[in-house]
């Protein structure tokens, strides 16, 4: 139910009517199949209510996305154990322990009780009707918890689905997609994990039960310290790349070109220096407002002709330099020329010239394997540019033959 924002009065009004009838629902079907408390299964009940209360709410972002939870690993071994009464009562009060815990409104609380109560009636309903045969084991047993985990899992979706939808004033059916598509590896490794927890305390009973809910509580502990991590270092990950982007253009800065150039390894790649022609001029008659727009706009059209790989970095004032990953000087070259006419084609009312730039090529390996000499290298071919008549382009050769 999360993610219901500014809800029209009527559309409230439909999810609050929602609430109570399914609030209403669980507690006439909790009546119905009353089936009392098996004998001895009191520590069990217990145990296991307290593994759901740790995994409630428990999820991990494993990709951009994929989450990764385990609150439902322990309702399959809770409604084969203890029978369907004590699992729609521990339902309910896990509800309840989840908004007290959280601050939720009380519907929401409610509401989260009643899907729950009803989704483990669902499961245990068709539990109880698969291994109603006497002797049922083996592949059989089986089939019949994949089943029931299932219609657990689909029914506490469709239920969280439909007030969501509502909500969002779309059908239903996209909206469970939307929740299953995301969520679907989730569901699987959960679903997973309960049925082993559930051959697990058949096999070794009371200490399985014990056995296994300590490993449950230590595999959601290490996923949570992972995922920590792994978010310590996202954030890591974007406060250096904001210290290596150029806050006026949007392009790699000078730190970014230092530390590529202290990085050892090296690699194929060509490299596009880059000199805006009589830039200083245009600031002079159009003023450094329109200079900075300029700037930005030259950065914008580069960044639409390179590939996701390469960089464009600002090197300073109106220079730039573009790497251009695993190509040669031929292809650099049908790079650089794109680029030249894209800016040349580049208009604004406020400037009656157009845009026109120098451009120096060096390639590594071909002309120097050393990062710093190939920048150089690219640096004093786009100087022969500007000596020979500008808005061209020059290939670095050591006897400054134009190329």
């Amino acid at each position: 139910m999360g993610g219901i924002r500014l809800l029209t009065r009527d559309v409230e009004r439909r999810i609050n009517r929602v609430i109570m009838i399914v609030t209403f629902f669980a507690v006439v079907l909790g009546v119905v199949f009353f089936s009392g408390f098996r004998e001895g299964t009191l520590p069990a009940v217990i145990v296991l209510f307290v593994v759901r209360m740790h995994l409630q709410g428990f999820s991990v972002r494993i990709s951009e996305r994929t989450d990764l939870s385990l609150g439902t690993a322990a309702v399959l071994p809770t409604i084969y154990l203890t029978g369907i009464t004590p699992a729609m009562l521990t339902s309910v009060l896990l509800g309840i322990y989840d908004g007290v815990r959280h601050k939720k409104r009380w519907q929401r609380a409610m509401y989260n009780s009643a899907q729950f109560a009803i989704s483990s009636l669902v499961g245990g309903l068709i539990l109880e009707f698969s291994t109603s045969r006497p002797g049922v084991s083996g592949f059989p047993l089986l089939v019949s918890f994949v089943a029931a985990t299932t219609a657990y899992i689909f029914t506490n979706n469709a239920l969280v689905c439909y007030v969501v939808a509502l909500g969002r004033g779309i059908p239903w059916w996209i909206q469970i997609k939307e929740v299953l598509g995301r969520s679907v590896f989730s569901y699987f490794c959960s679903a997973f994990l309960g049925i082993m927890f559930t051959f697990f305390v058949i096999g070794y009973g009371f200490w399985g039960l014990i056995a296994f809910s300590a490993f449950l509580v230590t595999i959601s502990g290490l996923l949570k310290s992972a995922a920590e991590v792994s978010a310590e270092r996202a954030r890591r990950q974007e406060v250096e790349e904001e210290l290596v982007i150029d806050d006026m253009t949007g392009a790699y800065n000078f730190r970014y070109l230092n530390r590529w150039l202290s990085e050892p390894s090296h690699e194929r790649v060509a490299l596009l220096f880059m000199d805006i022609d009589d830039f200083a001029a245009f600031n002079n008659s159009y003023g450094h407002a329109e200079g900075d727009q300029v700037l930005k706009n030259v950065v914008e059209a580069i960044q639409q002709i390179i590939r996701a790989e390469d960089r464009v970095v600002r090197y300073g004032g109106d220079e730039f330099v573009v790497f251009l990953k695993n190509m040669d000087v031929v292809g650099a070259r049908r790079v650089a020329e794109r680029i030249r006419e894209r800016l040349a084609s580049l208009e604004d009312p406020c400037w009656k010239e157009p845009i026109t730039v120098s451009l120096g090529i060096a390639a590594s390996p071909q002309h120097a394997t050393d990062k710093r000499q190939l920048l150089l290298f690219a640096d004093q071919a786009m100087y022969q540019a500007k000596q020979a008549c500008k808005n061209t382009i020059r290939v670095w050769n050591a006897v400054n033959d134009i190329a």
